[in-house]
């Protein structure tokens, strides 16, 4: 299994969360993310480059970025860098909450025992961590999320965010608009939720409290 491919990566976590309590259960926690992030903006990819290590082994892709909204840790109008899961589109915009990697160079290279279950190897890997951007994406990549058209037939190819409920819980009342396809149960939404840039940012920025700059 590829597991540089957030999205091949997430299917994967879908299904095992059905498989009963003792499954792992990964779901973003936008709260919490907020909190433990370093970085927190709406950027443009401009480069990826695979990366691979002297013995052969895939390091995942390193992206350099046009920071177009600085939510938090970043100015906008900046560039950044940051991987390393595949699959994000030159050209293509993103909002993204990422952790500085700076964090794994003070720790030796964990054994797949001592990782936390169902978690991609390569930021341990002593040899990909010398060559990992400042940057990494939050929870297995579920923290990359992609701005596409809008699907609803009153903003048509607006750009917006669409969420899926299982991977991303949100509450059923937030501060900002959004549009809610499916059931709610036991006080949780179901389905998906779509939200415009410009409400998503909005949202974001409360979660993060006062806008935040390096």
């Amino acid at each position: 299994m590829n597991f540089n491919n957030k999205y091949l990566w997430a299917a994967t976590l879908a299904l095992v969360w059905t498989q009963g309590a003792q499954a792992l259960s990964l779901r973003f926690d936008f709260p919490q993310a907020a909190r433990h992030s370093a970085v927190i903006a709406q950027l443009e990819i401009e480069t990826a480059e695979t990366i691979t290590a002297p013995s052969g082994a895939s390091c995942g892709t390193r992206y350099s970025a046009r920071i177009l909204d600085g939510i938090k840790g970043v100015a906008t109008g900046s560039h950044i860098e940051f991987g390393f899961f595949t699959g994000h589109a030159v050209g293509a915009q993103y909002f993204v909450f990422l952790k500085d990697s700076a964090v794994l160079a003070q720790q030796k290279a964990l054994t797949p025992e001592a990782r936390i279950p169902m978690t991609s190897p390569i930021p341990y890997r002593e040899e990909c961590r010398k060559l990992l951007p400042r940057f990494m994406e939050m929870e297995e990549g579920l923290g990359t999320l992609a701005i596409l058209p809008s699907r609803q037939s009153h903003a048509p190819n607006e750009p917006a965010v669409t969420l899926n409920a299982h991977l991303y819980p949100v509450p059923l009342k937030l501060p900002v608009a959004y549009w809610h396809e499916g059931l709610i149960f036991e006080g949780e939404l179901l389905g998906t939720l779509e939200f415009s840039v410009e409400n998503f940012s909005r949202y974001l920025r409360l979660l993060s409290g006062p806008t935040q700059q390096p």
